[in-house]
């Protein structure tokens, strides 16, 4: 793998990138080129299970961290996640430390949760998956509404909550900031500030998304650890427009 991800022994940033698209091809294509881990959209996207089933095991075999985002205030959906194989799950929108402890008893095996056992993990991680799991999965919470930062610091305490998943424009939206001038403010650096100095205090992960270079390095400088900078669809989109905006102008020329 291209980093090591064990949030509990290293502090170096860890990267990755969204995909939206429901292919396993696409999950190929992402982990050959390289990124350590993928996050497979199933909140916005249209992946179903049976889809992110495959995409999570060519991911696994290309030694890319896959990590799934499940519906939001749906805690089956974390269980479903890690037992298709998922390395991590991010749950949008956990806006209270009741939220936050009813997805972090989904995502953990007892004594720390109550997540059911029953998988085929065995198979593809080995016998002793489910004595690994709680310590080798993620559990992110986002943190995307002022109700959420309210309580960052108890949320981030949790046992069984691994870290935080900031969505910035959410966030700027629940404060009523414009969704396209929010990252200088005032009020929604205070906010992420303190998302970070609450991932510090309790040694958990502080992830961000970014969406241009100079925010990715913006973000860790600010203490972000885990940083994603958009998605394949943002990718393939850039790509093709500037693609058919230069042989357009190739071929009149």
């Amino acid at each position: 793998m291209a980093a090591e991800l064990d949030h509990k022994t290293q502090v170096q940033t860890r990267l990755g990138i969204w995909q939206s698209l429901p292919s396993p091809a696409m999950s190929r294509y992402l982990a050959r080129t390289g990124w350590p881990a993928v996050i497979l959209d199933m909140q916005h996207g249209a992946m179903s299970f049976e889809t992110a089933y495959e995409c999570v095991h060519v991911l696994r075999d290309a030694g890319c961290r896959p990590l799934v985002r499940v519906s939001v205030g749906v805690p089956s959906e974390v269980q479903r996640a890690l037992d298709i194989g998922a390395a991590g799950v991010v749950v949008p929108m956990v806006n209270s430390l009741a939220e936050a402890r009813s997805m972090a008893a989904a995502a953990k095996y007892p004594p720390l949760g109550v997540r059911s056992f029953g998988s085929d993990m065995a198979v593809h991680a080995g016998e002793d998956y489910a004595e690994r799991a709680n310590h080798e999965t993620w559990l992110l919470v986002q943190i995307e509404h002022a109700h959420g930062v309210a309580e960052v610091e108890a949320i981030m305490a949790i046992p069984g909550v691994d870290g935080c998943f900031v969505g910035p424009t959410d966030l700027a939206l629940s404060m009523g900031l414009s969704r396209h001038d929010y990252a200088n403010h005032p009020e929604h650096r205070a906010a992420m500030s303190r998302i970070v100095a609450a991932c510090r205090t309790s040694k958990k992960i502080a992830g961000c998304n970014t969406y241009c270079l100079d925010d990715a390095r913006a973000k860790q400088r600010d203490g972000f650890d885990f940083i994603t900078l958009r998605s394949e669809v943002d990718l393939f989109l850039d790509a093709a427009s500037e693609l058919w905006a230069n042989l357009r102008t190739a071929v009149t020329a």
